[in-house]
């Protein structure tokens, strides 16, 4: 297992002032963009240094949520699965997804990433209660993906 210190158990919002922990999704792989987001950011966890490969989403994005977790991804296509939307709105989970990641190597997905951190970090710190999925696009601008913005 290679992370930076165990997971924080506490809450966004709570007395604990450290940043918040960063999840990688597995869609992320395993090692290039975990690696290169613990040169910038204390604590990143990878999919699999806590759960088996097969995990169902459900199952981590609940654990997400209880550990208040920043999670990252590439797979935008959890937004219109009704069970993974569903605990993303439940269990409070602040999901950040490269959108469009078509194309994107190991490498463009962490120099993304690592770009977008200071805007993660700020709208996470803004809208800590989570249940949202903010594209992040290759230029490490974030935009509501899920829900969508309302007018009024």
């Amino acid at each position: 297992m290679s992370r930076s210190k165990p997971p924080s158990a506490s809450k966004p919002g709570s007395s604990n002032r450290s940043p918040p922990d960063i999840f990688c999704d597995r869609s992320l792989g395993r090692r290039k963009v975990p690696d290169r987001l613990r040169q910038v950011h204390p604590v990143v966890i990878a999919h699999d240094d806590v759960f088996p490969q097969d995990t169902d989403d459900e199952v981590w994005l609940r654990e997400a949520g209880r550990r208040g977790w920043i999670v990252v991804m590439k797979d935008d296509r959890i937004r219109y699965r009704p069970g993974e939307r569903k605990m993303v709105i439940e269990a409070g989970v602040c999901c950040f997804c490269l959108h469009p990641s078509k194309d994107m190597t190991g490498e463009d997905m962490a120099t993304t990433l690592v770009l977008a951190l200071p805007r993660i970090l700020r709208h996470h710190a803004s809208h800590p209660e989570g249940g949202y999925i903010q594209g992040v696009n290759r230029q490490g601008r974030l935009r509501a993906l899920f829900p969508k913005p309302t007018l009024g």
